[in-house]
């Protein structure tokens, strides 16, 4: 009965010893797995933000090119209504 104890005692020692390692090996695995995957993260993050950049500097570049578009159009309105006000003070002087 002795021996079938002590064997108990010495087993549970070394299972205790092995749940104890197998424990500290899942944990490390895992965080391992986390440390990893932190670089793929970094990148999408940044390919995202530098996506986002670029979306903002194209939408104010077309807003600028809408109002130098703009700008135009007006000038040409502002020419073309000077040429028409030039031609009628012309015709009235011809009269």
């Amino acid at each position: 009965m002795k021996g079938i104890k002590n064997f108990f005692h010495n087993i549970n020692d070394i299972v205790l010893a092995v749940v104890i390692v197998l424990l500290a090996a899942g944990i490390i695995y895992w965080r391992m797995q986390v440390i990893l995957e932190y670089p793929q993260k970094v990148a999408a993050q940044q390919a995202a933000a530098e996506q986002q950049a670029a979306e903002e500097t194209a939408e104010e570049v077309a807003g600028e090119t809408a109002d130098e578009t703009a700008d135009e159009a007006s000038d040409e309105a502002d020419e073309e209504a000077a040429d028409e006000t030039s031609d009628e003070a012309a015709a009235e002087g011809e009269n």
